[in-house]
């Protein structure tokens, strides 16, 4: 008898669970907030397939277009024939292959410091760079658009977490001082801010973090590879990769894999090698997207015209969509590929969605919570293998977007 009673206040209590998920999901529907995956049939190319139908997509993270290079395609193709679908165990067991350890040295070279770390996805990379260094006793101050992953892994830090607002670096500098005076302070950002395209001063904040005696952190997973002479990313660009602590990177945006990594001093390195739990308690990247990675960083060494012709389509996309009355944000150079178009309202952002993709393009709407309320928006994201009649394809839909009644909105600043 208690058992059965048991079991029936376990049954009810999952009926209510379930409905309260329903309800909770009906007001997402409700509120234009709901989301759903749709199936991608086709490469990250600028023409896709999706659901059956063909688009020009401005949607990925593929930069460059190095997820296609023949090069990249070719690496990942041999390391997969010699090394297997996977690694097999973590880093510290057995997984710790000789490409990870030519990818990390590669990686070091490339952003100029000790040394380099591999980690299987870029937020697992900053949850380690954050959790390892800081704890209860410390503080963290962090732009409030940075990346989630960087505001998760300062609140799973224990450390005490404040965000300024955006690009507000006095306010940075006033939190900073603060903070307990016996407590490890750390100054955190985004390089390129992912959904609105512009990017910090890291000099300005590098001159903060030095009067208030600060750790300097900065994630530039969409910096590196796009931005800087060698496509080492903004700090390279901004000639100030001697005065930052630790950089977390991506594999899988510009360099066309999947990843993430920190590169920075070797003491900070092999501290986190021996503490990183997201590290530690992980298998190890498969060999395919080490290989692909280092081929991919190969190209973008040597075939700088990739960067540049993705900065030219950036500069004039934005510029045109500017023109038309579009609010695109920050216009601070430099020009990044990622362009928000800000519409405000969820249900004007995915009318606008559902009206490109009717005339052939892929542009899915940006809401809340990944964007701040009210700030509903198309995120248009540019790659250097769009070509020439991609981008007019696009520019003439928004033209036809702004006779809009109701999307067109007020010239920005």
């Amino acid at each position: 008898m208690r058992h059965n009673l048991l079991r029936g206040e376990m049954l009810r209590s999952r009926e209510s669970w379930l409905e309260s998920l329903s309800r909770n999901l009906a007001a997402r529907r409700e509120g234009h907030l709901f989301r759903e995956l749709r199936p991608l049939e086709s490469a990250a190319e600028p023409e896709i397939t999706v659901g059956g139908c063909h688009f020009v997509q401005f949607a990925s993270n593929n930069y460059l277009g190095l997820a296609t290079h023949p090069e990249v395609i070719a690496a990942a193709r041999e390391a997969t024939e010699r090394f297997g679908t996977g690694s097999g165990a973590s880093r510290l067991v057995t997984g710790s292959m000789a490409l990870h350890h030519q990818l990390e040295q590669a990686l070091a070279r490339f952003k100029h410091t000790e040394a380099a770390l591999l980690f299987p996805t870029g937020y697992m990379a900053n949850l380690a760079a954050l959790t390892t260094f800081a704890g209860e006793c410390d503080s963290i101050i962090s732009d409030k658009l940075n990346h989630a992953s960087l505001l998760d892994a300062a609140r799973f830090s224990g450390a005490a977490h404040r965000t300024f607002p955006h690009c507000q670096y006095r306010r940075a500098e006033e939190l900073l001082q603060r903070s307990q005076p016996d407590s490890r302070r750390f100054l955190v950002t985004d390089a390129v801010f992912s959904m609105d395209g512009d990017v910090a001063d890291l000099a300005a904040l590098a001159d903060v973090a030095e009067r208030t005696d600060s750790l300097f952190f900065i994630d530039d997973a969409h910096g590196t590879g796009v931005l800087g002479p060698r496509g080492a990313g903004l700090a390279e660009l901004q000639n100030v990769e001697d005065r930052i602590d630790l950089t977390v990177g991506t594999l899988s945006k510009a360099l066309g894999s999947l990843g993430g990594f920190i590169a920075g001093p070797r003491a900070a390195i092999d501290t986190l090698i021996n503490s990183a739990r997201s590290f530690i308690f992980t298998t190890a990247l498969p060999p395919a997207c080490a290989a692909a990675a280092l081929a991919a960083l190969r190209i973008v060494e040597a075939d700088p015209a990739r960067r540049s012709r993705l900065a030219r389509l950036a500069h004039h996309v934005r510029t045109e969509l500017r023109g038309m009355g579009f609010d695109c944000g920050s216009s601070t150079p430099p020009a990044t590929p990622i362009i928000p178009v800000i519409l405000g309202d969820a249900a004007a952002a995915l009318a606008a969605s559902d009206s490109l993709k009717a005339r052939g393009l892929f542009i899915p709407a940006i809401r809340p919570p990944t964007v701040p309320p009210n700030s509903a928006r198309l995120r248009i994201s540019l790659m250097a293998t769009h070509t020439d009649a991609h981008i007019e394809q696009l520019l003439e839909a928004f033209r036809e977007l702004s006779q809009k009644r109701g999307l067109c909105v007020s010239p920005s600043a």
